[in-house]
């Protein structure tokens, strides 16, 4: 190693905190999950409209299922309330202002 040059600590790698990404927007609940719309369970497909190309696998919907969790549509995202969920190949769209994503839930 020259002279003058030192190995960093812990890897040198982004010393920026993660964000918290299902945080909750004053720490109370949208609605209760008490009386959730769904009472039996339910199959969710989230479907992808994007501009530019993404791989089939990059589509995630967590954060959206557990924000359903979060605002009482869902009463859990466990298997026991949730039988799938399908996440189609993206679709393609003209432009970004075209881009949207749809979730679509059915009682099975």
């Amino acid at each position: 190693m020259p002279k003058g040059r030192r190995k960093k600590k812990n890897g040198g790698g982004n010393t920026r905190k993660a964000t918290a990404v299902e945080s909750t927007t004053g720490g109370q609940p949208l609605a209760t999950n008490e009386d959730p719309a769904f009472t039996s369970r339910v199959g969710v497909t989230i479907y992808s409209y994007r501009a530019r190309a993404c791989d089939p696998d990059g589509v995630s919907g967590k954060a959206a299922i557990d924000g359903l969790v979060h605002c009482g549509v869902l009463s859990d995202d466990t298997a026991k309330e949730i039988a799938y969920v399908h996440y189609p190949a993206p679709i393609k769209v003209k432009n970004t202002e075209e881009e949207k994503t749809v979730i679509v839930i059915e009682e099975v």
